[in-house]
């Protein structure tokens, strides 16, 4: 979009917004009720989706939470990232970055802290499809926050339903719901450092059928020098009725990301006085990357006599191309799944049994790099990942009470084919994941208790990286997590009060840590054994009238309880250092006012400080951020038309804080994020 073309939308946006403060012809959303608020935080009852079965209509027996998002949210946010849907899901902390090159940096309960890039540690989904693959990476980047309508997070370790990399488990949906009747919604939203981002979705009315389409496109400048972006992002969802009870659900998602510049991270003085820069080295190799991926799945479900059946099949594809430091990457990745569940219950038992198979193939190469271009041949290797597992799960209702158990076994296993030489690898990994909870229902509230264990192995990127620079792959174990939690979550009708309390205790074996190398590759060790300990609350808080509270505190004390690690010839000891990455304390509020005439809200975002590197040498300071929004409830046009202008300034103080590289080469831990930047624009849905 031409700069000419921007300012006329930015004007006519900012123009309309202005008529909050006046009368518009009547909407329905006249007057503020639960069915009206803009975004809903629900703690209890809880219905979680977020496993290969459904728990649904029971108490589960471990800390979740599930957020659903409103046309009207959907319609008058400009909802650029995951870290702004999500904020305020208790024990979840998302850092969006200031650009699209390494992506979101996502933890549960601290679970997660290692990633530089990508996301390690916990299962993500989108649509009920595994965006996680084998070896235990996702990239969210091709999730577009705009069309998300439910968030589910499970806060413990989840490897009984979803085997490596689930120290948690985040699903979310693009799906509308059933009686959405035929809409089709346009909107555009323009920002600071030259954003501009146009949004259509379209749900026709099939009848007994569903089918949504939607896509996107993002161009920005970026808040730092070297971070222009370039997105496009494309979805579908659909469920074809073939009877009472049956029928098969598809999905798909494109991203195409032709341009992703990477500022790089910086020193702490250079990111405090110049924290838009770019370093010169980042820009001689045109550091970014250029991505193409996609992903399509299909789910075949019956009520059989025998019970419900659910068969699911997906695949998925990445091509990529990263220039880094001295070297260019060039990852070709081909990957998919099976999943097969049969449920059923009784008055007197609830159970499921399910057999999973992963299947992921990384045709990867490295070049040496004299300024961005391939150079020289470096690595040129097949990596391959398999998958197998068995699982099930049993509740037997007792009462007030219910017992959960679960147990899965998996085997997984890595291959590299070295293509330059014989440095082939093999690596095995064979686990049990059980768990045990239980619960007692005390009418409107839940008392739940929780113990399961879990599985993280290497991923291909971690066995790759070899700090002496050859194919194959590193000797590394995987990492074996157990955790405990208890907690209560419920209502208080009277007051129009719903609140969650969980406690947690994390123990982790083996762990991963990354260490840089001098060429600027990140390489990684198994370093001892860390424990995570913390609390979340969460509450909701609707009074009679137009004003709602919502807000939530996460605390995590996550520590090395053994383990050393050398530099500068010396060792020094582990036990006792925090992780880093991690803050320990995540604060969460917001204050909205809806009213016939205007939507308005205030949020506030605390973060305390965390370390960048392992021997907590390296200290980023705490923050205290504050967003606000405006927006009109829906100005009707036509008959069935109703456009919704908004505007929002996020920190709105002009807080100046970073985001964090864990244990980046040369003490470069810091990201600057941006100051105070203003985003505006408006939808039309007919």
């Amino acid at each position: 979009m031409p700069p000419s073309s921007l300012r006329v939308v930015l004007l006519y946006s900012i123009g309309l917004t202005l008529l909050v403060c006046f009368p518009s012809s009547p909407t329905s959303a006249q007057t503020p009720s639960d069915s009206s608020i803009a975004m809903r935080v629900e703690m209890a009852p809880v219905e979680v989706t977020a496993t290969p079965f459904r728990i649904a209509n029971e108490a589960p027996s471990f800390s979740a939470a599930t957020r659903t998002r409103t046309d009207q949210d959907l319609n008058s946010t400009p909802s650029l990232s995951l870290e702004q849907i999500s904020a305020g899901l208790p024990g979840l902390s998302v850092e969006s970055r200031t650009h699209f090159a390494l992506g979101d940096r996502i933890t549960i309960r601290g679970l997660g802290w290692r990633a530089q890039f990508g996301v390690r540690g916990i299962q993500l989904l989108l649509d009920g499809i595994p965006l996680t693959t084998a070896d235990g990476q996702s990239v969210v980047h091709i999730i577009d926050p705009s069309f998300v309508r439910s968030l589910e997070l499970i806060r413990g370790p989840a490897s009984t339903f979803w085997g490596n990399a689930s120290g948690g488990v985040l699903s979310l949906s693009t799906r509308p719901p059933r009686n959405a009747g035929h809409t089709v919604r346009l909107k555009e939203t323009v920002g600071s450092y030259g954003l501009s981002k146009t949004d259509v979705q379209v749900t026709p009315d099939l009848g007994a059928h569903q089918l949504s389409v939607y896509s996107s496109y993002l161009a920005q400048d970026g808040f730092r020098q070297h971070s222009e972006t370039r997105l496009l992002r494309s979805g579908m969802t659909s469920d074809f009725s073939l009877g009472n009870d049956r029928g098969v659900r598809v999905i798909g998602a494109l991203q195409h990301m032709p341009r992703a510049d990477s500022p790089g991270s910086l020193k702490r003085m250079a990111a405090q006085q110049r924290p838009k820069q770019a370093r010169e080295t980042i820009r001689n190799f045109d550091v970014g990357k250029d991505v193409t991926q996609g992903q399509l799945g299909a789910t075949y479900y019956d009520e059989t006599t025998l019970g419900t059946v659910n068969a699911t099949a997906y695949g998925l594809f990445r091509d990529l191309r990263n220039p880094i430091p001295f070297n260019v990457i060039d990852l070709n990745r081909r990957a998919g799944g099976l999943r097969l569940t049969l449920e059923d219950e009784t008055p007197a038992l609830r159970w499921g049994v399910g057999v999973a198979g992963k299947l992921q193939r990384d045709d990867r190469r490295e070049f040496t790099s004299a300024g961005g271009t391939p150079d020289s041949l470096l690595i040129d290797q097949l990596e391959t990942v398999d998958n197998g597992a068995v699982f099930g799960r049993l509740s037997i209702p007792l009462g007030r009470f219910q017992v959960d158990v679960g147990l899965r076994y998996d085997r997984l296993q890595f291959e590299a084919d070295d293509r330059l030489g014989s440095d082939d690898g093999t690596q095995t990994f064979r686990t049990l994941s059980p768990s045990i909870g239980l619960s007692y229902d005390l009418g409107r509230a839940r008392l739940f208790a929780n113990l399961s264990t879990g599985l993280e192995a290497p991923t291909t990127t971690e066995l790759s990286n070899r700090p002496d620079g050859e194919g194959g792959f590193n000797d590394l174990d995987a990492e074996s997590v157990m955790g405990v939690e208890g907690g209560v979550t419920g209502t208080w009708p009277a007051q129009r009060l719903s609140y969650d309390l969980a406690l947690f205790y994390q123990n982790v074996d083996d762990v991963l840590v990354p260490f840089e190398l001098p060429d600027e590759t990140t390489a990684y060790r198994n370093q001892g054994a860390a424990r995570h300990r913390g609390a979340e609350i969460s509450v909701r808080w609707q009074p009679p009238g137009p004003l709602s509270v919502q807000a939530s505190h996460s605390s995590v004390s996550p520590e090395f309880t053994k383990g050393t690690v050398e530099t500068n010839a010396n060792t020094t000891s582990l036990e006792g250092k925090q992780l880093p990455g991690v803050p320990s304390h995540r604060f969460t509020g917001t204050l909205r006012a809806q009213t016939s005439l205007a939507h308005a809200s205030v949020s506030v975002q605390s973060v305390s400080k965390q370390f960048g590197d392992t021997q907590n040498t390296a200290t980023n300071d705490g923050y205290t951020t504050i967003d606000l929004r405006l927006s009109q409830p829906g100005i009707r046009v036509a008959d069935r038309a109703t456009f919704t202008p908004f505007l929002a300034l996020n920190n709105a103080f002009d807080v100046r804080y970073n985001d964090v590289v864990v244990n980046a080469f040369g003490g470069r831990f810091y990201e600057p994020a941006a100051g105070r930047h203003w985003r505006a624009g408006a939808s039309l849905q007919f």
